[in-house]
Protein backbone atom coordinates (compact mmCIF):
# COMPACT_ATOMS: atom_id res chain seq x y z
CA UNK A 1 0.00 0.00 0.00
CA UNK A 2 1.06 3.43 -0.67
CA UNK A 3 1.96 6.14 1.67
CA UNK A 4 0.86 9.69 0.44
CA UNK A 5 3.51 11.81 2.95
CA UNK A 6 4.06 15.61 3.07
CA UNK A 7 7.27 17.22 3.71
CA UNK A 8 6.27 20.32 5.07
CA UNK A 9 8.34 23.28 6.53
CA UNK A 10 8.95 27.06 6.55
CA UNK A 11 12.50 27.05 5.65
CA UNK A 12 12.54 26.43 2.01
CA UNK A 13 16.05 25.65 1.08
CA UNK A 14 16.01 22.82 4.10
CA UNK A 15 12.19 21.65 2.88
CA UNK A 16 13.17 21.51 -0.71
CA UNK A 17 16.57 19.51 -0.20
CA UNK A 18 14.97 16.93 2.38
CA UNK A 19 11.76 16.47 -0.16
CA UNK A 20 13.97 15.50 -3.23
CA UNK A 21 16.02 13.18 -1.09
CA UNK A 22 12.40 11.56 0.14
CA UNK A 23 11.46 10.70 -3.18
CA UNK A 24 14.96 9.42 -4.08
CA UNK A 25 14.40 7.21 -0.87
CA UNK A 26 10.95 6.27 -1.46
CA UNK A 27 11.39 4.63 -4.53
CA UNK A 28 12.54 1.53 -2.38
CA UNK A 29 9.74 1.70 -0.46
CA UNK A 30 6.08 2.73 -0.92
CA UNK A 31 5.90 5.89 -0.41
CA UNK A 32 4.64 8.80 -3.02
CA UNK A 33 6.30 12.33 -1.29
CA UNK A 34 4.08 15.48 -1.93
CA UNK A 35 6.67 18.87 -1.53
CA UNK A 36 4.24 21.62 -0.18
CA UNK A 37 5.95 24.69 -0.63
CA UNK A 38 6.09 27.19 1.73
CA UNK A 39 4.18 29.92 0.53
CA UNK A 40 1.09 27.98 -0.44
CA UNK A 41 -2.44 28.89 -0.73
CA UNK A 42 -3.71 28.47 2.75
CA UNK A 43 -5.98 26.21 1.83
CA UNK A 44 -4.55 23.76 -0.13
CA UNK A 45 -1.85 23.34 3.07
CA UNK A 46 -4.48 22.39 5.08
CA UNK A 47 -6.49 20.52 3.55
CA UNK A 48 -2.80 18.70 2.66
CA UNK A 49 -1.22 18.15 5.82
CA UNK A 50 -5.41 17.37 7.48
CA UNK A 51 -5.31 14.60 4.37
CA UNK A 52 -2.37 12.98 4.63
CA UNK A 53 0.64 12.05 7.30
CA UNK A 54 3.21 15.21 7.01
CA UNK A 55 6.61 15.34 8.48
CA UNK A 56 7.81 18.83 9.09
CA UNK A 57 11.42 19.77 8.51
CA UNK A 58 12.51 22.21 11.17
CA UNK A 59 16.38 23.74 10.56
CA UNK A 60 17.76 24.14 14.35
CA UNK A 61 19.92 26.91 13.70
CA UNK A 62 16.67 29.22 13.20
CA UNK A 63 13.88 27.27 14.20
CA UNK A 64 12.77 29.57 16.90
CA UNK A 65 13.54 32.68 14.70
CA UNK A 66 11.15 31.26 12.44
CA UNK A 67 8.48 30.79 15.18
CA UNK A 68 8.88 34.61 16.01
CA UNK A 69 9.27 36.17 12.04
CA UNK A 70 7.07 39.38 11.55
CA UNK A 71 7.34 38.97 7.78
CA UNK A 72 4.60 37.73 5.47
CA UNK A 73 4.91 34.89 3.12
CA UNK A 74 3.63 37.06 0.25
CA UNK A 75 3.43 40.22 -0.43
CA UNK A 76 1.53 40.31 -3.65
CA UNK A 77 -1.83 38.76 -3.10
CA UNK A 78 -5.56 38.66 -3.42
CA UNK A 79 -7.72 40.63 -1.35
CA UNK A 80 -8.15 38.69 1.78
CA UNK A 81 -5.10 36.04 1.79
CA UNK A 82 -3.93 35.83 5.27
CA UNK A 83 -0.25 35.06 3.38
CA UNK A 84 0.28 39.16 3.34
CA UNK A 85 -0.34 39.28 6.86
CA UNK A 86 2.57 40.81 9.33
CA UNK A 87 3.50 37.57 11.22
CA UNK A 88 2.50 35.36 8.48
CA UNK A 89 5.59 33.56 8.60
CA UNK A 90 5.28 32.95 12.04
CA UNK A 91 2.25 31.49 12.25
CA UNK A 92 2.77 29.08 9.13
CA UNK A 93 5.91 27.86 11.04
CA UNK A 94 3.50 27.29 14.38
CA UNK A 95 0.77 25.79 11.87
CA UNK A 96 2.76 23.27 10.40
CA UNK A 97 4.47 21.93 13.42
CA UNK A 98 0.86 21.33 14.97
CA UNK A 99 -0.04 19.34 12.22
CA UNK A 100 2.91 17.37 11.92
CA UNK A 101 2.73 13.41 12.09
CA UNK A 102 6.59 13.97 12.96
CA UNK A 103 9.07 16.72 12.96
CA UNK A 104 12.54 15.99 11.94
CA UNK A 105 15.40 18.38 13.03
CA UNK A 106 18.03 18.75 10.62
CA UNK A 107 21.67 20.94 11.49
CA UNK A 108 21.47 20.31 14.95
CA UNK A 109 24.78 19.06 15.19
CA UNK A 110 26.73 21.93 16.55
CA UNK A 111 23.89 23.29 18.18
CA UNK A 112 24.19 23.74 22.19
CA UNK A 113 22.58 21.17 24.06
CA UNK A 114 20.78 23.20 26.48
CA UNK A 115 18.82 25.25 22.88
CA UNK A 116 18.40 21.83 21.55
CA UNK A 117 16.53 20.52 24.31
CA UNK A 118 14.54 24.08 24.12
CA UNK A 119 13.94 23.62 20.51
CA UNK A 120 12.83 20.05 20.47
CA UNK A 121 10.58 20.30 23.72
CA UNK A 122 9.39 23.32 22.33
CA UNK A 123 8.40 21.39 19.50
CA UNK A 124 7.05 18.70 21.50
CA UNK A 125 4.76 20.96 23.39
CA UNK A 126 3.37 22.45 19.68
CA UNK A 127 2.78 18.93 18.52
CA UNK A 128 2.65 16.17 21.33
CA UNK A 129 1.45 13.94 19.43
CA UNK A 130 4.25 13.68 16.43
CA UNK A 131 7.24 11.70 16.51
CA UNK A 132 10.03 14.32 17.03
CA UNK A 133 13.77 13.15 15.67
CA UNK A 134 17.25 14.57 15.08
CA UNK A 135 17.97 13.64 11.80
CA UNK A 136 20.46 11.21 11.31
CA UNK A 137 20.18 10.82 7.33
CA UNK A 138 16.77 11.06 5.54
CA UNK A 139 16.86 7.00 4.82
CA UNK A 140 17.42 6.41 8.40
CA UNK A 141 14.75 8.87 9.47
CA UNK A 142 12.47 7.73 7.60
CA UNK A 143 12.98 3.77 8.30
CA UNK A 144 12.66 4.89 12.03
CA UNK A 145 10.06 7.16 11.69
CA UNK A 146 7.67 3.99 9.67
CA UNK A 147 7.19 6.10 6.97
CA UNK A 148 6.58 4.01 3.70
CA UNK A 149 5.89 1.16 6.13
CA UNK A 150 3.43 1.55 9.51
CA UNK A 151 2.69 4.61 11.13
CA UNK A 152 -0.10 4.64 13.73
CA UNK A 153 -1.35 8.54 13.61
CA UNK A 154 -4.25 10.41 15.13
CA UNK A 155 -6.40 13.00 13.32
CA UNK A 156 -4.58 16.00 12.45
CA UNK A 157 -7.29 17.84 14.85
CA UNK A 158 -5.98 15.63 17.61
CA UNK A 159 -2.34 17.04 16.89
CA UNK A 160 -2.25 20.57 17.91
CA UNK A 161 -0.67 21.09 21.30
CA UNK A 162 -3.08 23.93 22.02
CA UNK A 163 -6.08 21.98 20.96
CA UNK A 164 -5.57 19.15 23.52
CA UNK A 165 -4.55 21.80 26.09
CA UNK A 166 -7.77 23.06 25.65
CA UNK A 167 -9.22 19.74 26.39
CA UNK A 168 -7.03 19.04 29.38
CA UNK A 169 -4.95 16.36 27.50
CA UNK A 170 -1.77 18.42 26.87
CA UNK A 171 0.58 15.47 27.73
CA UNK A 172 4.08 16.36 25.62
CA UNK A 173 6.23 13.70 25.14
CA UNK A 174 9.82 15.95 25.56
CA UNK A 175 9.90 18.55 27.85
CA UNK A 176 12.56 21.38 29.48
CA UNK A 177 12.36 22.82 32.44
CA UNK A 178 12.58 26.20 30.54
CA UNK A 179 9.42 25.66 28.15
CA UNK A 180 5.44 25.34 29.41
CA UNK A 181 2.05 25.17 28.46
CA UNK A 182 -0.76 26.90 30.23
CA UNK A 183 -4.43 27.42 29.91
CA UNK A 184 -5.95 30.53 30.96
CA UNK A 185 -9.92 30.84 31.37
CA UNK A 186 -11.85 33.54 32.16
CA UNK A 187 -15.22 34.29 32.40
CA UNK A 188 -15.03 38.42 31.91
CA UNK A 189 -14.71 39.94 28.60
CA UNK A 190 -12.00 41.70 27.92
CA UNK A 191 -12.02 45.69 27.70
CA UNK A 192 -10.14 46.60 24.51
CA UNK A 193 -7.94 49.17 25.38
CA UNK A 194 -6.96 47.09 28.23
CA UNK A 195 -6.32 43.81 26.39
CA UNK A 196 -4.06 45.91 23.89
CA UNK A 197 -1.65 47.22 27.02
CA UNK A 198 -1.88 43.12 27.80
CA UNK A 199 -1.13 42.61 24.71
CA UNK A 200 2.00 45.19 24.31
CA UNK A 201 3.06 43.66 27.71
CA UNK A 202 2.91 39.92 27.35
CA UNK A 203 4.91 41.07 23.51
CA UNK A 204 7.61 42.69 25.82
CA UNK A 205 9.06 39.71 27.42
CA UNK A 206 8.57 40.34 30.80
CA UNK A 207 6.59 37.02 31.14
CA UNK A 208 8.84 35.00 29.69
CA UNK A 209 8.89 34.95 25.72
CA UNK A 210 4.94 33.63 24.31
CA UNK A 211 5.98 31.84 21.48
CA UNK A 212 2.19 30.62 20.85
CA UNK A 213 -1.03 31.09 21.99
CA UNK A 214 -4.73 30.10 20.22
CA UNK A 215 -7.72 30.20 22.07
CA UNK A 216 -11.45 32.01 22.42
CA UNK A 217 -11.50 35.31 23.58
CA UNK A 218 -14.57 37.25 23.86
CA UNK A 219 -13.92 41.57 23.24
CA UNK A 220 -16.76 43.70 25.81
CA UNK A 221 -17.58 45.88 23.22
CA UNK A 222 -18.23 43.35 20.68
CA UNK A 223 -19.95 41.00 23.43
CA UNK A 224 -22.38 38.75 21.13
CA UNK A 225 -19.53 37.77 19.05
CA UNK A 226 -16.95 35.30 20.61
CA UNK A 227 -13.79 35.62 18.94
CA UNK A 228 -10.58 33.22 17.62
CA UNK A 229 -7.32 34.33 19.27
CA UNK A 230 -4.46 33.10 17.75
CA UNK A 231 -0.74 34.83 18.51
CA UNK A 232 2.57 33.82 17.14
CA UNK A 233 5.54 36.07 17.59
CA UNK A 234 4.91 39.57 17.83
CA UNK A 235 2.09 38.84 15.66
CA UNK A 236 -1.89 38.31 16.79
CA UNK A 237 -5.21 37.46 14.65
CA UNK A 238 -8.49 38.34 17.05
CA UNK A 239 -11.13 37.41 13.96
CA UNK A 240 -15.19 36.48 14.43
CA UNK A 241 -16.23 33.23 15.14
CA UNK A 242 -19.27 32.73 12.92
CA UNK A 243 -22.72 31.57 13.63
CA UNK A 244 -23.33 28.28 14.92
CA UNK A 245 -20.39 27.93 17.23
CA UNK A 246 -22.03 26.89 20.46
CA UNK A 247 -19.61 28.86 22.78
CA UNK A 248 -22.14 31.20 24.31
CA UNK A 249 -20.88 30.55 27.40
CA UNK A 250 -17.21 30.91 26.70
CA UNK A 251 -15.38 33.90 28.06
CA UNK A 252 -11.61 33.23 27.59
CA UNK A 253 -10.01 30.07 26.76
CA UNK A 254 -6.82 30.54 25.80
CA UNK A 255 -3.70 28.07 25.32
CA UNK A 256 -0.45 29.60 25.61
CA UNK A 257 3.33 28.26 25.00
CA UNK A 258 6.46 30.13 25.70
CA UNK A 259 10.00 29.85 27.11
CA UNK A 260 10.73 30.71 30.34
CA UNK A 261 7.08 31.32 31.03
CA UNK A 262 6.40 33.40 34.48
CA UNK A 263 2.76 31.37 34.12
CA UNK A 264 1.32 33.24 37.23
CA UNK A 265 2.14 36.55 36.10
CA UNK A 266 0.86 35.82 32.79
CA UNK A 267 -2.25 35.33 34.36
CA UNK A 268 -1.98 38.45 36.17
CA UNK A 269 -1.41 40.72 33.07
CA UNK A 270 -4.41 39.44 31.35
CA UNK A 271 -6.67 39.25 34.38
CA UNK A 272 -6.24 42.96 34.64
CA UNK A 273 -7.00 43.28 31.18
CA UNK A 274 -10.95 42.14 31.76
CA UNK A 275 -13.49 44.07 33.29
CA UNK A 276 -13.50 45.37 36.60
CA UNK A 277 -16.69 45.15 38.83
CA UNK A 278 -18.08 48.38 38.03
CA UNK A 279 -17.67 48.05 34.48
CA UNK A 280 -19.15 44.35 34.65
CA UNK A 281 -22.56 45.54 36.84
CA UNK A 282 -22.51 47.79 33.78
CA UNK A 283 -24.03 45.43 31.24
CA UNK A 284 -23.61 45.24 27.91
CA UNK A 285 -25.25 48.50 26.14
CA UNK A 286 -22.17 50.19 28.55
CA UNK A 287 -19.64 47.78 26.96
CA UNK A 288 -20.24 48.34 23.86
CA UNK A 289 -19.44 52.60 24.08
CA UNK A 290 -15.90 51.30 25.67
CA UNK A 291 -13.10 52.89 23.30
CA UNK A 292 -12.25 49.81 21.12
CA UNK A 293 -8.65 50.43 19.44
CA UNK A 294 -8.74 47.20 17.60
CA UNK A 295 -9.27 46.42 13.91
CA UNK A 296 -12.64 46.77 12.79
CA UNK A 297 -14.19 43.36 11.90
CA UNK A 298 -15.21 42.99 8.32
CA UNK A 299 -16.51 39.09 8.33
CA UNK A 300 -20.51 39.34 8.66
CA UNK A 301 -21.39 37.57 11.47
CA UNK A 302 -24.45 36.71 13.51
CA UNK A 303 -27.55 34.51 14.01
CA UNK A 304 -27.95 31.62 11.12
CA UNK A 305 -30.84 33.06 8.91
CA UNK A 306 -33.54 30.25 9.74
CA UNK A 307 -34.72 30.73 6.36
CA UNK A 308 -31.25 29.21 4.75
CA UNK A 309 -31.35 26.02 3.21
Amino acid sequence: MTTHLAVTGVCSAERRRYARLCVIAGRHRALRVVDLASDADPAHVHATVHGMPSLCVLDARHAVDDLRDEAPLRRAVPHGDGRADVGARARLAAQLIEAASAVVIVNWERMPTADLSILMALASHLAPTARIRLSRGVADDLSALGFGTTLPLRDAGDRAGWTRALNGEHDPFLTDRRVATMRYEQLRPFHPGRLVLALDLLDSGSCGLVVRSVGVCRLASRPDVPARWEQAGSAMWIDPIEAGHGLDDVGQDIALTGIDLNTAAVRHVLDAAVLDDAEFSAGPAAWRRLPDPLPEWNVAVGSEDPTAD
